[in-house]
């Protein structure tokens, strides 16, 4: 799950707020304390390093979501959905990346269970 915020917050990194209003009711105050920590000087934030107040959010918003990643890999790809001009319709590999790791129980099942010997192909 930890891969999956981090990509999305680098993917999303300037959009955050955006993304933060879709996922969960956000106050400007609120999106403020999370850019604060990484301001500079002269209290603005690099667009370079706007994916560390993404993160902090993310981080925390799927903390309140929580134990179950499917649920946040969910409710997370609907915000990413509901964006104007959505980056999951340009950026196929976060699509790609959600949907892999939703799918790692099945894969790692699957992968590591012992298999009769009537099913392999010869």
């Amino acid at each position: 799950m930890d891969f999956v915020l981090l990509t999305t917050a680098v993917e999303v990194a300037g959009r955050w707020r955006e993304l933060a209003e879709r996922l969960v009711k956000v106050s400007r105050q609120q999106m403020d304390a999370y850019e604060a920590p990484h301001r500079d000087k002269n209290g603005v934030v690099d667009s370079e390093a706007m994916w560390k107040p993404a993160y902090d959010f993310l981080v925390t918003w799927a903390a309140q979501i929580g134990d179950s990643y499917r649920d946040v890999i969910q409710e997370l790809h609907m915000g990413l959905d509901k964006m104007k001009s959505p980056i999951t319709k340009r950026w196929k590999h976060l699509t790609g990346t959600l949907i892999l790791v939703n799918c790692l129980d099945v894969l790692r099942s699957s992968a590591f269970s012992p298999a009769a010997q009537d099913d392999y192909a010869i």
